[in-house]
């Protein structure tokens, strides 16, 4: 599944009668979740980056 391969096929691979079978097994990845939790990361970083700027009492490497 972590390839692209559709949950009913996985199931049917398996052998599974029923696809919430697979999904017992099928587990996120580490990797798509530290992917996932890099995008979210890097949104609030740009975010607080901005922020930051608009805050004339904070002091950022830019106004330094």
């Amino acid at each position: 599944m972590a390839n692209g391969v559709p949950l009913p096929t996985v199931a049917r691979m398996l052998g599974h009668a029923q696809p919430t079978m697979t999904l017992r097994y099928a587990h996120v990845g580490d990797h798509e979740v530290e992917a996932a939790a890099e995008r979210v990361g890097a949104k609030i970083a740009a975010a607080m980056s901005g922020a930051m700027r608009d805050c004339p009492h904070v002091s950022t490497p830019e106004s330094a």
